[in-house]
């Protein structure tokens, strides 16, 4: 694969998945790029799980990821089973990732997210350009190029400015400032409409009996429900998310303490997980501290201003409940890579324009901004289904749910799974697969 012929210099601000992932795809391409992660380590001691599904773990087999991700997990997800709220059965899909393996060439897996950035990091070459204890504080936008300045006095220069910061992203913060200095702030100061309904409360456990290896749960109940899944050394992921009492926005949502959190624990611990384990039994087994935080459900109608474009979290939340979060931010920094890369390979000496910029973030925003959406939308439906939310919905999930799920739950996974994108530039290993992604069908049109 021959290098890009453009010079480009590319600031990343972030070290999480979506800011590794695009670390990764830069280097494989030859694009110069700095890195730049506000703590003090890239790849954190702590971190909760997560559920990778078949697209993102596509876009980690082209980056040569997959594998040792494989190595790392060693039990892939084999059962997947909804309960009630007493903790019974409502109905058990089992051997699911031999069904995902053969529908869509990947199986379905929980990692931690250390041990996912842990490969990540691994798959680069050169370490030196990962610089730790560098928080954004300000960004300019010069004619020709940016300059971040960060928290310890550090200045670093580039071409674009991609902010993978995460849900609070100060990228994102400094373009709406950017925007308001322009007289363009109603388009991009959004942070008072995004609506907050729910709260989740998620932690990892040591091997809790009564939770199989190779495990994927889903409890419905009235006003929360949770979701529980088995990694690396049997670890129990798991995830409490429940209706706040009201929809807060902007500064409204609050800030947990230490007290919210015993609250919560107080008032879930004699939930049935199973029949035979409460969520007593995961708390006291837990590795480290739970955190517990406000759910921010949103698709920026703006993600790029001049030079800067926000990614991933910083771009795009949902709830949890479909595991769509890191999923979803690897595919929009593989589009980012798509673009870029595109523009870059063009017969040109010259640096990128900003009018060429606001092209490829554009691209971008419009391929990625409606499957987001429907993403989160899909997330918050089917939060409200397990929560049981209406008298409709009850029946629905307790009732008729489990008469069609044998037929509706492929179905449904398949519908999130193959609109996804990859890397256009990088090779897929060939896995077999009966249900292609629709960006296959395209490229052998």
């Amino acid at each position: 694969m021959p290098n890009p012929t453009r010079p480009c210099k590319v600031l990343i601000a972030g070290g999480g998945i979506a800011g590794l992932a695009l670390a990764v795809m830069l280097e494989k391409h030859g694009v110069e790029y700095t890195l730049l992660e506000a703590y003090p380590e890239i790849v954190a001691p702590a971190g909760a799980g997560i559920c990778m599904l078949p697209h993102g773990l596509r876009i980690l087999d082209q980056l040569g990821c997959y594998e040792a991700l494989l190595d790392k997990v060693q039990d892939v997800m084999e059962i997947m089973t909804y309960r009630d709220q007493k903790g019974e059965e409502l109905v058990t899909l089992d051997g699911y990732t031999v069904k995902n393996v053969e529908r869509h060439g990947y199986s379905t897996l929980w990692i931690g997210r250390r041990e996912l950035l842990q490969v990540m990091y691994d798959c680069i070459n050169d370490k030196s350009k990962l610089l730790t204890n560098k928080r954004v504080e300000t960004v300019r936008q010069l004619d020709n190029g940016i300059k971040v300045t960060t928290a310890d006095g550090s200045i670093c220069h580039g071409d674009i400015l991609i902010g993978t910061d995460g849900v609070h992203s100060q990228v994102r913060k400094e373009m709406v400032r950017h925007a308001a200095e322009q007289g363009l702030a109603q388009d991009y100061d959004e942070e008072h409409k995004i609506p907050t309904k729910y709260e989740c409360l998620f932690g990892a456990s040591t091997a809790v009996p009564g939770i199989p290896r190779g495990y994927l749960a889903f409890g419905v109940n009235e006003g929360f429900s949770n979701v529980i899944g088995t990694g690396p050394e049997n670890r129990v992921y798991w995830f409490v998310t429940r209706k706040m009492d009201r929809t807060y926005f902007g500064s409204e949502v609050p800030k947990f303490t230490k007290e919210d959190e015993e609250r919560f624990v107080r008032e879930h611990w004699d939930d049935q997980i199973t029949a035979d384990v409460r969520f007593s039994d995961l708390y006291k087994a837990r590795k480290q501290d739970v955190i517990q935080t406000p759910i921010r459900e949103f698709v920026y109608r703006k993600w790029h201003l001049g030079r800067i474009i926000v990614l991933g979290d910083a771009s795009h939340k949902m709830t949890p409940v479909l595991g769509q979060g890191g999923n979803q931010a690897l595919e929009t920094v593989a589009a980012l890579t798509n673009s870029l890369i595109a523009a870059l390979k063009r017969p040109n000496s010259n640096r990128l324009t900003v009018s060429e910029i606001d092209r490829i973030f554009a691209e971008v925003q419009e391929l990625r901004a409606p499957r987001a959406s429907t993403m989160m939308k899909e997330s918050h439906q089917r939060q409200c289904m397990d929560g049981l939310e209406t008298p409709e919905l009850k029946e629905v999930m307790l009732h008729q749910f489990p008469q069609m799920a044998a037929e509706i739950v492929p179905a449904f996974w398949d519908a999130t799974i193959t609109p996804a994108v990859s890397i256009k530039t990088l090779p897929v290993p060939k896995r077999g697969r009966t249900v292609p992604f629709e960006d296959e069908i395209r490229a052998k049109l």
